[in-house]
């Protein structure tokens, strides 16, 4: 089996942020227990609580040495390219290189909404914004002409060292349009396989059309999880996480989640991968004190499993 990247998500809170101390044992266990990667949510407003995703990628950044991290996704809309290549340049020379990231529209409408961003010129907001990125990284005397964003002469230093490749989220028709156009990869969110599926085949045929070759892009995908030696607890666990969540029925989210025992999990994430995935984000699906018990999980029950990687011995956090 190819090694599969086992990654984390970050944010999206249900039951109320963790206190600053939690947050950041979760990024060092991360670090430590051989998690490849943190993904953070990005949202601008809302009542659920989220921090700001720039400040603390450089903490991340500041407090670890081996792990990636970035946005999945950043809300391109919502910001002027300059501003986000010289945000992700500058912590992308930070950690050494360790910068990943996902882009979309942001499926929060009254966010763009409240940013004077029409609704409908998100895609091709997005569209642009993301070729700027590409041009500012990849030299100096930048001048662009173009239907959202107009300057001249713009030369970002530091650049990027390496190439940052750009995932795409979003499951739309035009999404997936978009993926296959300009996206190094697809970063689907909260689908079954079957979806997940689907999205595949639709951007290979999307990508024909655009003469590239579906092995340029790579698939990943951001899932709830939830493991629990007693399945039935899990479940139910997963159930109470999302009463009262207005846009995700709780019932729903349990197909396009891995909740279950330690093996129920793994045989849910591997139809992904049968699929063609090579990259996960585990978004904990648990009460902020489960936090680092669930972290445990992933890197005592997954990782092993799914990539070959040796891994420190977590299993303290189970009993924390």
């Amino acid at each position: 089996m190819d090694a599969i990247k086992m990654g984390i998500g970050f944010g999206l809170w249900q039951q109320g942020m963790p206190d600053a101390h939690t947050l950041f044992e979760y990024i060092d266990k991360a670090e430590a227990w051989g998690i490849d990667s943190v993904w953070l949510s990005d949202h601008m407003m809302g009542e659920r609580a989220e921090v700001s995703i720039v400040p603390m990628m450089a903490a991340i950044a500041a407090r670890t040495q081996r792990l990636k991290f970035g946005p999945s996704v950043l809300m391109m809309p919502l910001r002027h390219p300059i501003a986000v290549a010289r945000e992700i340049a500058t912590l992308d020379y930070l950690s050494g290189g360790r910068i990943i990231m996902a882009v979309g529209l942001g499926a929060e409408g009254k966010e763009a909404d409240a940013f004077k961003v029409p609704r409908k010129q998100r895609g091709s907001m997005t569209d642009e914004g993301v070729a700027i990125l590409r041009k500012l990284w990849a030299g100096p005397h930048v001048t662009h002409q173009g239907e959202h964003y107009q300057f001249e002469d713009v030369t970002l230093t530091p650049r990027p060292a390496k190439k940052i490749d750009i995932w795409v989220g979003g499951r739309s028709d035009p999404a997936l349009r978009r993926v296959a156009r300009i996206g190094d990869g697809w970063f689907a969110s909260f689908v079954t396989p079957e979806e997940f599926a689907e999205g595949c085949a639709k951007i290979t045929e999307f990508a024909a059309s655009y003469d590239r070759s579906d092995d340029d892009i790579e698939a990943g995908s951001i899932v709830f999880c939830h493991v629990d030696p007693d399945g039935d607890k899990a479940r139910r666990d997963f159930m109470n996480f999302f009463q009262g969540n207005a846009r995700r029925s709780p019932e729903k989210m349990l197909e396009r989640s891995a909740i279950g025992t330690p093996e129920q999990c793994r045989e849910t994430l591997q139809r992904y991968v049968e699929h063609g995935l090579t990259k996960f984000a585990l978004w904990p699906a648990c009460h902020p004190s489960q936090l680092l018990h669930q972290l445990a999980f992933y890197a005592e029950e997954m990782i092993p499993y799914f990539e070959e990687r040796p891994t420190t011995a977590v299993s303290s956090a189970s009993t924390t």
